[in-house]
């Protein structure tokens, strides 16, 4: 009996150092694992992954080299120090026209800057001439004489900011959700019918197809599919005469001939000037025998 309890604690002892050999055993593996780690870290920032070659995919006017220089890259800037976000807005900040600029790291040692232009879509009036922007309402150019031809006039937009290559700010924050709306709108709807817009009233929009049709159509909400429901009506009306659409809650459009509202319009003003006119008077005399005058009036309705 003694002897088997004598072999029992020496198993039990050799199992003990056996978990303290495989502990240490671990503690080294991951001691060995963070330092291999950490010199790859130091070498892929200091040795490895260094800039050699910088590719520049370019729709705008600005030269390619003149981009590079704007992001700040340089030969032999570390690819994984790099930090694209900051390099793409240098350039997007300081190009006008760049509408969306994209850096991309291209290991192990190309970076690649690609830079999509803008696209004018609007006119935006204010006081001292107009805004040219873009459909995110990135403002291109300032126009002191003349709105762009062949682009649409938006007015009643009262920009508070205009900075060139900024996003054009509003004096009511309000309304530039609505220029915006407005802006995608004409763009996706690409109708060159499409003159001017008046956003002076958001509840009541006016958009002007050609030279003969005011739209009213609301608010901006839905405005792609409103214009379009616009665009398809004006392919039904008599050609040269001059008409007033009208949204009709969601889904319909009342066409009415200005011609048409001129004559109510002016039978109403008729009408209410028969109504508050003077009468028109007469007056009669008679002498008594006494020698005394009595008067009569008259009153007739207006001719």
């Amino acid at each position: 009996m003694r002897d088997v309890e004598k072999t029992s604690v020496s198993r039990h002892q050799n199992s003990k150092r056996k978990r303290r050999r495989t502990r240490r055993h671990t503690a080294y593996i991951a001691l060995v694992a963070v330092l291999v780690i950490g010199i790859g870290i130091a070498l892929s920032m200091t040795l490895f992954f260094n800039v050699t070659d910088i590719v520049v995919l370019n729709e705008t006017d600005v030269p390619d080299d003149e981009i590079v220089r704007l992001s700040g890259i340089s030969y032999q800037d570390n690819l994984v120090r790099l930090d694209a976000a900051i390099a793409a807005e240098k350039v997007r900040s300081r190009v006008a026209y760049a509408e969306k600029v994209t850096v991309r790291r291209i290991f192990p040692s190309t970076v690649e800057i690609s830079v999509e232009k803008a696209v004018p879509v609007a006119n935006i009036s204010q006081s001292y001439g107009y805004l040219l922007v873009s459909g995110s309402n990135r403002v291109l150019e300032e126009l002191k004489e003349a709105p762009r031809e062949g682009l649409i006039i938006i007015t009643g937009y009262n920009p508070a900011q205009g900075t060139i290559g900024m996003v054009l700010k509003s004096e009511d924050e309000k309304r530039d959700n609505v220029l915006k709306t407005l802006t995608a709108a004409v763009s996706e709807c690409n109708n060159e019918q499409i003159k001017s817009i008046d956003m002076t009233d958001q509840s009541d929009i006016l958009v002007q197809f050609g030279e003969n049709v005011e739209f009213h159509m609301g608010s901006a909400g839905d405005a792609v599919y409103k214009l379009r429901l616009a665009a398809k009506t004006i392919e039904y009306l008599t050609p040269g005469r001059k008409y007033r659409l009208t949204m009709i809650g969601n889904n319909q459009i009342s066409e009415i001939p200005v011609d048409a509202i001129r004559k109510t319009e002016t039978g109403k003003r008729r009408s209410a000037a028969e109504t508050t006119a003077p009468a028109r008077t007469t007056i009669s005399g008679t002498t008594t025998e006494n020698g005394t005058t009595t008067t009569q009036t008259t009153a007739k309705p207006p001719e």
